[in-house]
């Protein structure tokens, strides 16, 4: 997993991101691959990417490769100084969407499931596929059924930036998914992709899994939907239009790295026990400006004693 914070103020843009990738090995046991690993990708001099969700995957050739290597290829196959952060955003999700045989996956997965409950004595009785997904219905030899919910891991892109106008703009796009535009221009704030759990519980007095808790998912679309206009004021007042740099800076950096301490204690939440600590690592940070892109920090490759 991955997080990345965005933060649009008056004088600029900043992003910053963790450095750990992991992935799920032939046992199918998550583990980190490495606490190195670059998610910011700049890819003009006034538009930045940032890579969440799914790190590896393999294009219709069958290689398996990095998403930073799918987004350097994009950077050079396109000419992309003159476009808008729209028009790069709409270019980028095509290309992976592109490369990412995602349904070829899912029909994978099916078939791994069928396996699975065939070698366990199991019967499938329903798969039934819902675009980028598939629900399932086992009846175990007990007699209990099983009901679940196989989804393909997405890969998640937050693309910031300057229109050649002067005008800032934030999309997040998944492929397989939507583009969804985040900030328009004169609209500060901040934007988070990634394993943002904690995040959300800082800024906004919540996490997304609450509306999971079954006394909430029982209530009636009405009254649903008047709870979380009402918890929208558990919110912190935070007022960006008058945040400085340094301020968002910091900011970002604080967010990441209480992420990181939080997953190093706590295992999961109690309605959803196990987790692992998938953010972690160094934390890059980039400025964007009307004037072009600084790096306030990047790590580099460089001699480390291990032993």
């Amino acid at each position: 997993m991955t997080l990345i914070i965005n933060i649009v103020t008056p004088e600029g843009i900043i992003m910053a991101s963790d450095s750990r990738q992991t992935e799920r090995n032939i046992k199918q046991f998550t583990r980190i691959s490495t606490n190195s690993a670059i998610k910011l990708f700049s890819l003009n001099d006034r538009v930045i990417v940032g890579t969440a969700g799914l790190a590896f995957f393999a294009d219709n050739t069958g290689i398996r490769k990095n998403v930073s290597d799918y987004i350097e290829a994009f950077k050079k196959d396109n000419k992309l100084d003159s476009l808008t952060v729209d028009e790069i955003s709409t270019k980028l999700q095509e290309y992976i969407n592109n490369q990412y045989p995602w349904e070829k996956q899912l029909d994978i997965s099916a078939q791994q499931l069928e396996i699975e409950a065939e070698r366990n004595g199991e019967k499938i009785l329903s798969l039934d596929r819902r675009n980028d997904s598939i629900d399932f219905k086992i009846k175990q030899p007990s007699g209990r059924i099983k009901e679940g919910h196989l989804n393909i891991e997405p890969v998640n892109l937050l693309v910031s930036g300057y229109n050649p106008d002067g005008t800032s703009e934030t999309y997040e796009i998944s492929s397989p998914g939507e583009k969804i535009i985040k900030r328009k221009n004169n609209e500060f704030g901040c934007t988070w992709i990634g394993q943002g759990d904690v995040v959300s519980r800082l800024i906004l007095g919540y996490d997304s899994k609450l509306f999971k808790v079954p006394v909430i998912k029982s209530m009636g679309k009405k009254t649903n939907n008047d709870l979380r206009n009402q918890i929208r004021g558990l919110e912190y007042f935070i007022q960006w239009s008058l945040i400085t740099l340094q301020d968002a800076v910091d900011l970002a950096v604080f967010l990441i790295k209480s992420t990181s301490v939080m997953q190093r204690f706590a295992d999961g939440i109690s309605m959803d026990v196990g987790d692992y600590q998938s953010v972690g690592g160094p934390i890059d940070v980039v400025l964007i400006t009307k004037d072009g892109i600084k790096w306030i920090n990047k790590k580099e490759i460089t001699y480390s004693e291990l032993i």
